[in-house]
């Protein structure tokens, strides 16, 4: 008779496999983590500059999770700007997140509700491409969850350690080190992967154009005017499935069909 075999060990409750999804997810992330630091430093040393209370810019960190609209919300404060270009500028910049739900949606069908709400917490720019990336190669949704996991939570924290961080030593941060310049740079680091359309290639280009040249505009206006007229311009910009479609063709909805299989 063959001896049950013992049961996997498991640490802090969970178990082994678990962990190693979670850490396959951290090693996916890693190498953004250095830019998620210095991006961290760039807001942490702005909320210094501008006045705002070391705390309630440490709290953001953790409950808004938003670093790029997070910046321009200081920097409208900063600019003296008036609240409605504050909250508006940000609500432009973080209307990314509903397109981010919608992909995000079939690859967190199955999971719990309550893993369904803590992960939608996480999820960076980041950590929503890697998890976008990765999600085939993980079926089971359990797995699926815990790489996911292993990924945005520490983003996350790396993210609030370098604003705690930013703001400690932000009288110490000399100017000439313009640590700012990272923001654009994390930006390209998680777009460039996933530009395989027209539209999103044009969408970036316009945007990143805007900005650059309507930067004398005040109160950090460029950004607001790259995010609205990017969308606008890359709304018109044709698709290859729409150009396949007007062309009488049929578009490749990326399944295998097998005729002989009745499909």
């Amino acid at each position: 008779m063959t001896p049950p075999s013992p049961a996997r060990r498991s640490v802090l409750g969970i178990a082994r496999p678990q962990w190693s999804d979670a850490w396959d997810g951290l090693k996916s992330i890693a190498p953004l983590m250095p830019g998620s630091v210095l991006f961290g430093l760039a807001f942490g040393a702005l909320i210094r500059v501008a006045g705002i209370d070391p705390w309630v810019g440490s709290y953001a960190s953790v409950s808004v999770v938003a670093g790029a609209s997070q910046i321009a919300i200081v920097e409208a404060i900063r600019s003296n700007a008036p609240a409605v270009i504050a909250v508006l500028t940000a609500l432009v910049i973080n209307a990314r997140f509903a397109l981010y739900s919608a992909a995000l949606a079939p690859v967190f069908a199955a999971f719990p509700t309550r893993w369904k709400l803590g992960l939608a917490h996480l999820m960076t720019d980041q950590a929503a491409v890697v998890a976008l990336l990765h999600a085939d190669r993980y079926p089971d949704p359990v797995r699926r969850r815990w790489f996911i996991l292993g990924g945005a939570l520490p983003f996350v924290v790396v993210w609030a350690m370098g604003s705690v961080a930013g703001i400690v030593l932000g009288p110490v941060i000399p100017d000439a080190w313009q640590i700012g310049f990272i923001v654009p740079l994390m930006f390209l680091a998680v777009l460039v992967p996933g530009l395989h359309d027209a539209p999103a290639v044009v969408t970036v280009a316009v945007s990143t154009l805007v900005v650059v040249l309507a930067k004398d505009l005040p109160w950090g206006l460029n950004v607001l005017a790259g995010a609205l007229i990017a969308i606008v311009v890359g709304s018109y910009v044709p698709t290859r499935d729409r150009d396949d479609a007007a062309a009488g063709g049929v578009p490749d909805d990326g399944l295998a069909h097998d005729a002989e299989a009745g499909e």
